[in-house]
């Protein structure tokens, strides 16, 4: 009874191996969702505040099309970016809610049937459709807040079948004021899985 289930199992889990490889090496377009954290900072020009790293999150959608060792990737991305501020007498922790389009190439550096390694770069935008800066002690820094940033995101990840775990970088090319230098950057950890 146990041999034969440990077979069946081991039965199936081929099965989902193998379909798992073929269906990836059929179609070149792939669709999928991905979560993960983020780490999120931000430079800044002010004099009597100091931004430290503080964690967040996101999710959200993505497409890739594969052109051989190389991929265009594109997402639509909810993130939730937390960035702590500290001065004299204070100590926020402010939140950016933003939506995210990144259009990102990447090239496998490795690709093997069931596991690829990954190199990636490429153009975000980003939007923020919410803040509770007002609500902060420091409301009147960000009053000139510019709510459409373009930045540039770079990073490596793996793919093991349909899994995917990415580790990236982003910086902002703008400022997110308009009343003094201060640009957003961020390291986020995500894992994805391609449904189609």
């Amino acid at each position: 009874m146990t041999k034969n289930f440990f077979y069946s199992l081991a039965i199936v889990l081929a099965l989902c191996f193998s379909s798992s490889i073929t269906a990836q090496s059929v179609s070149p377009v792939h669709i999928g969702i991905k979560a993960g954290a983020n780490f999120s900072d931000m430079s800044t020009s002010l004099k009597d505040y100091n931004s430290k790293s503080a964690t967040g999150w996101g999710l959200g959608a993505m497409l890739r099309v594969n052109i051989k060792r190389t991929y265009l990737q594109t997402e639509l991305m909810y993130t939730e970016k937390n960035v702590k501020f500290e001065g004299l007498d204070t100590q926020e922790t402010t939140t950016m809610k933003n939506l995210e389009v990144p259009l990102l190439i990447g090239y496998r550096v490795l690709k093997l049937p069931a596991f690829h390694l990954r190199a990636f770069g490429g153009g975000v935008y980003s939007n923020t459709v919410g803040d509770n800066f007002k609500s902060k002690d420091i409301s009147g820094v960000f009053d000139n807040f510019n709510k459409d940033n373009l930045g540039y995101r770079v990073g490596l990840g793996v793919d093991i079948l349909s899994f995917t775990l990415d580790v990236s970088y982003d910086g902002g090319f703008r400022n997110v004021s308009k009343s003094h230098k201060s640009k957003p950057q961020a390291w986020m950890v995500s894992l994805g899985y391609f449904f189609l």
